[in-house]
């Protein structure tokens, strides 16, 4: 619901929207991707090219409608800080008339402006570290950017040099940074983009969730539009590797785990900026993100009853409406929460607390009971995890290994010939913990303890 357009105007006057930056971001660059997720941990995911026009480069391919896109870096890929950065400087370009020499009059104003932060060691050594990442960041793509209405081969870095005048103690550093006239050339003059807010995406720690808001301003049909959805591809993790950059293997991306950090990056976005995002499965069993923005850009903050909840309450409150959604017929649970008014919180908080009251005795773990099917569920999966290797098979589900299985209303217990073999099958079977919960539907353990003894 766009409350914030319905709101009467004794509430209105309390919005402040600071002055508008608009910086461009070409079509192209929006497709290689300004962040790449996990960028802490990039270095051990990748290995420098070893032939090539790329040798010697970090380097993550990433697939788009037109081929594929080269993301490089000599040192490391950019993370969340690298990007505020960037989006920082690109809005100083633009106030500059795109002049590819950038001259920033002080350090502590540049910490305290991208950063919120004083001037100090750490910050300073990390700013000059930031500058070295874009310094050896650059992207190729192999015959298929678009420019002048061809497609042409290119490769551009982003920032080609950087000075930083010492002027002595207690004095403001001098900073000048030459972009890349390529890079330059290319903000300046796109027909094509999307305007990232810098205001709202600097609010962002997670990387997926910086990535998530930037993918969220393509998918918008029309600046006035107040509402959209972001559809999600039938492949889950290619749509996770490639829409969000994300540097993980796919071979370790299951779906629960892709879920699960989209909702963690939904839930940062919903809280800090002024996009209201949920995400949800379409009729057809795909999944969509549906976009609403609440507030222009660089609003000042509305004063929110929900957001004056602890807490306790607010974990409570949206528990609640997630439970009974259906049957109240919301669609947006973070909207109607921030809809609210104090009355409406208050009379809400009071159904959700009766509801668990209720609902507590029925939480209690059922007795066990022993369900010997369970048995040959978990071997028929341990013959998939040893594809033609019968004898590690029978080492970890063998039949003499498996004992019995036992079902409650919330776990899962398969008790092995003894602790040896059940530690035996969680160190080697740790990471999989997750795909055998969906497989059976809850939490599942190891034991060489028989239950019932």
């Amino acid at each position: 619901m766009n409350w914030y357009l319905e709101m009467s105007s004794t509430y209105k006057h309390r919005i402040r929207v600071v002055e508008k930056h608009n910086p461009k971001i070409d079509h192209n660059i929006t497709l290689a991707g300004l962040l790449v997720t996990d960028a802490d941990r990039a270095l051990e995911k990748l290995e420098r090219e070893k032939e090539g026009l790329l040798k010697g480069l970090y380097v993550f391919r990433k697939k788009v409608s037109t081929g594929e896109v080269c993301i490089c870096n000599g040192a490391e890929f950019p993370n969340a800080e690298a990007v505020d950065l960037l989006l920082y400087l690109i809005i100083k370009l633009e106030d500059n008339d795109w002049d590819r020499k950038l001259t920033i009059e002080s350090i502590r104003k540049l910490l305290k402006e991208v950063f919120e932060v004083d001037t100090s060691k750490f910050w300073t050594e990390k700013l000059r570290r930031l500058l070295v990442i874009w310094k050896n960041h650059s992207f190729y793509f192999p015959g298929n950017f678009f420019w002048d209405g061809k497609k042409i081969e290119a490769y551009f870095g982003v920032i080609e040099d950087f000075y930083i005048d010492k002027p002595g103690k207690g004095k403001s550093a001098k900073i000048e940074i030459t972009f890349n006239e390529k890079f330059v050339e290319i903000c300046r003059n796109t027909t094509w983009y999307r305007r990232p807010p810098w205001i709202e995406i600097k609010k962002l720690r997670k990387e997926i969730a910086k990535r998530l808001y930037m993918l969220a301003l393509e998918y918008k049909p029309a600046e006035r539009s107040q509402d959209w959805k972001v559809y999600i591809d039938n492949d889950l993790k290619s749509w996770y590797r490639n829409a969000l950059n994300s540097l993980a293997d796919p071979k370790h991306l299951r779906p629960s785990i892709i879920l699960k950090r989209l909702k963690g990056a939904i839930e940062e976005i919903n809280k800090k900026t002024n996009l209201r995002m949920e995400l949800q499965q379409t009729e057809e069993g795909n999944y969509c993100i549906t976009v609403e923005e609440i507030a222009p850009p660089g609003a000042e903050k509305i004063e929110i009853p929900f957001d004056k909840l602890t807490s306790e309450e607010k974990a409570i409150l949206v528990a609640y409406l997630e439970a009974v959604a259906e049957e109240k017929r919301i669609e947006n649970i973070w909207g109607f929460l921030r809809s609210m008014t104090t009355e409406q919180v208050k009379d809400w908080l009071k159904k959700a607390e009766q509801y668990f009251e209720s609902e507590v005795q029925n939480d209690n773990e059922t007795e066990f009971k022993e369900k010997p099917r369970l048995i040959e569920i978990l071997r028929e999966w341990g013959r998939k995890q040893f594809d033609g290797k019968k004898a590690l098979f029978n080492v970890y589900f063998g039949k003499d290994k498996i004992l019995k299985a036992y079902e409650s209303n919330k776990r899962v217990v398969f008790v092995c010939a003894d602790e040896i073999l059940a530690k035996l099958i969680l160190e080697r079977f740790g990471d999989k913990l997750d795909e055998l919960k969906e497989l059976f539907g809850k939490e599942v353990e190891f034991t060489g303890e028989d239950l019932k003894r």
